[in-house]
């Protein structure tokens, strides 16, 4: 007679045989390796104040967690229905501050699913080529916001101020208010030499009665 205990053993036999121990250190150090980068990735296009380690670690567990779930599905149809079940009433409610930091987050979850499926080399190329992208797009938006301003000026109203400014390259106004007969006016704009000159001389005359000149982080002038 079969005992229950004989049934588990063979079943924990039968199932944890499906998976080889190669198949998943392979999975969970490529995981691993490429989460890494992933994080690299991340401090190098990291445009805050204060870097979060605990964010770069927690794109590390994400693609090895999600590596080991994936050896796990991939193993047993009846488990992985169960696992998509009980991973549907998950809710997190952990705030992203940043729109990329939540490309990060799917990027590691996407490298843990490729990794833990067994395509190695998807995983390796798609996480160079990937990282590459997020490293030119970077380096292309802060050369744009290195010429980007945000011109305060203060005027009398009726002044030719407001159209030399809005004349300046890829000029956007953001704020204009209208107090005791002057005008305070910001402009968003690409200012070169040639414009900071212009700038100068009018801040000099008699036009502008005040005018403050401070680099834009936004960068959305093109």
């Amino acid at each position: 007679m079969i005992s229950f205990s004989d049934i588990l053993k063979g079943k924990f036999l039968e199932e944890f045989s499906a998976i080889s121990i190669g198949e998943m250190l392979l999975a969970i150090a490529l995981s691993l390796v490429l989460s890494l980068v992933i994080v690299l990735v991340y401090k190098i296009t990291y445009s805050g104040v204060n870097f979060s380690f605990s964010f770069a670690g927690c794109i590390v567990l994400i693609s090895m967690v999600t590596a080991t779930i994936i050896l796990v599905i991939t193993s047993n149809i009846v488990l992985s229905l169960g696992m998509v079940g009980a991973l549907s009433i998950v809710r997190f409610r952990t705030a992203v501050k940043e729109a990329s930091d939540t490309a990060f987050l799917f990027w590691a979850i996407a490298t843990g699913i490729v990794c833990g499926a067994g395509y190695t080399t998807i995983a390796v190329l798609a996480t160079i080529m990937i990282g590459l992208l997020f490293v030119a797009v970077h380096r292309f938006s802060k050369t744009v916001r290195s010429g980007c301003f945000m011109v305060v000026a203060r005027y009398e109203c009726g002044s030719e101020a407001e159209s030399k400014l809005l004349a300046l390259p890829g000029a956007k106004m953001k704020n204009k208010t209208l107090s005791g007969g002057f005008t305070e006016i910001v402009v968003e704009a690409r200012l070169g030499d040639e414009e900071m000159a212009m700038l100068d001389a009018l801040g000099a005359g008699n036009e502008v009665s005040e005018i403050n000149i401070m680099r834009s982080l936004s960068g959305s002038v093109l």
